[in-house]
């Protein structure tokens, strides 16, 4: 069953205003959180150089790999279950940590052994052991999160991530006005890791009450449950990071450092399809008690993703070269290629996203990993393939590639197995209004890339008010203000 475009979406109010707060309330937080990463990003690149902060995201390169055996997809799992309310809290969120916390031992033994066996450099291999250590931190705080999460309680959250990321910068900076070497700025970026710690137990930990008293019968049902998810958030960090180790074999540290500038970007975007998923998870968890208002919430999140999405695209393959210069400075201008293709594939992207989560929603963790698993290979082969031939735009092009294939599947296996559908008409007209923007800053590229931009955004903004693509409320006030904006 599916709702007509043209519709209002048929959800309670109090739910639609939790909703729409949360996405409100972690969009702003990730925004806040991915910026403040982006400018260290940007101060470490500045002092470190193309090289040089190649080894540096490729040490945290490793260490990401091995993040998925730590919270092995518990971190769902617990929020679902929290959010159905059918078992003791306090239990869930004390045995959720206990087995979280065995991954994160399993997970620092082993980058160990691989980063000292694989990587060459033994700076790096260090480098790798020493930002790998705060996953036995976040074992203790994620939890904690996710019982804020289940009660769509985001403000508290958020204040902790983006005081975190404020903390790191503020630490960074300082090493490297003092003129730190790469091996104390990993030091400084993996100790910074214990703010959210503190933070968590100072602010959240009276709020939430937990009990560490192992239950072995409950650890079995939380791990046999989160299994098929936790193999799937470990192959989904090999498909999202295998680009950049393969690139720092084929293709050495420059172009990891090139490719990692330009990925920047990509994340940034990124910020919205997880605010909009996380958001709306607790909703979509109720599929089976409730399929309208999930149907309803389903094609609304897809479609103002992808009314998002679109622009990125044509604005990227305008400013890319522009954006890369002023945020990375010289010697990073290789970093625009990549990224004018990489922006291409966040539409992509948001949807696959989407309907993945919709998966883990209803009970279909196994399919969700068999899509990621499938991505990764595809992923992996397209690499291998693209990579000695193009270089850092090769890794982009197979990225892109592979996301439409996780897509198109992903949105089957969601139509098959949880009986839900997608109606088009939405997506089809915000693409002409992307069209029309891309002929709007095609045609003003003589007056330079940000007045191109301007005319592009405008145009764009124009074409999706007069094409009804906005919400009832939004589109009186564009009415109110003289915008004439057409009835979907």
């Amino acid at each position: 069953m599916s709702t007509p475009v043209g519709e209002e979406p048929r959800v309670q109010p109090t739910l639609l205003r939790k909703i729409l707060v949360g996405i409100g309330t972690l969009l702003a937080g990730n925004a806040a959180s991915t910026l403040t990463a982006m400018a260290s990003s940007m101060v470490l690149a500045r002092y470190l150089g193309v090289a040089e902060y190649g080894r540096y995201s490729l040490i945290f390169l490793y260490a990401t790999l091995f993040q998925g055996l730590a919270s092995f997809g518990l971190d769902d799992i617990l929020t679902r279950e929290l959010s159905r309310g059918r078992r003791s809290a306090e239990q869930l969120v004390g045995n959720a940590v206990l087995l979280r916390l065995g991954g994160a031992l399993g997970a620092i033994l082993l980058c160990s052994v691989a980063a000292a066996w694989g990587e060459r450099d033994p700076q790096i291999a260090r480098g790798t052991l020493v930002a790998v250590l705060p996953l036995v931190l976040s074992a203790v705080y994620v939890p904690l999160w996710s019982v804020l999460a289940s009660r769509m309680e985001y403000p508290l959250r958020e204040a902790i991530v983006v005081g975190s990321r404020v903390a790191e910068l503020l630490l960074l900076v300082a090493c490297a006005w003092a003129g730190a070497g790469l091996l104390t700025l990993v030091g400084v970026a993996a100790l910074a890791q214990s703010v959210p710690l503190a933070l968590t137990l100072w602010l959240v930990r009276p709020r939430v009450r937990w009990n560490l008293r192992w239950d072995g019968r409950l650890a079995k049902d939380l791990f046999v449950q989160a299994a098929p998810l936790g193999v799937a958030s470990m192959v989904a960090l090999v498909y999202g990071r295998v680009d950049g180790i393969l690139l720092a074999r084929l293709a050495g540290y420059e172009a990891v450092g090139l490719y990692s500038a330009a990925y920047k970007f990509l994340n940034l975007a990124l910020t919205l399809p997880y605010v909009v998923t996380a958001a709306v998870f607790p909703v979509m968890a109720r599929v089976e008690e409730d399929r309208a208002t999930v149907q309803t919430v389903f094609q609304r999140a897809f479609d103002y993703l992808i009314l998002t999405a679109l622009p990125l695209g044509v604005a990227g393959a305008v400013l890319g070269p522009s954006v890369v210069r002023a945020v990375y400075g010289p010697g990073f201008e290789g970093a625009a290629a990549p990224l004018q293709v990489l922006l291409w594939a966040t539409g992509f992207m948001f949807a696959a996203r989407t309907c993945r989560q919709l998966l883990v929603a209803g009970g279909q963790q196994t399919a969700h990993l068999a899509l990621l698993v499938g991505g990764a290979i595809a992923n992996v082969a397209l690499n291998l393939w693209w990579i000695p031939v193009a270089g850092i735009v090769g890794a982009a092009w197979a990225t892109l590639c592979a996301e439409v294939a996780v897509l198109a599947a992903s949105y089957g296996i969601v139509r098959r197995r949880l009986g839900l559908s997608l109606q088009w008409r939405f997506a089809a007209r915000a693409a002409v209004a992307a069209a029309g923007m891309a002929l709007a800053t095609g045609a003003s590229v003589p007056l330079g890339a940000w007045p191109s931009a301007t005319m592009g955004a405008g145009a764009y903004l124009a074409l999706t008010a007069v094409l009804g693509l906005w919400p009832r409320k939004t589109r009186a006030v564009l009415t109110w203000v003289g915008i004439r904006a057409g009835a979907p």
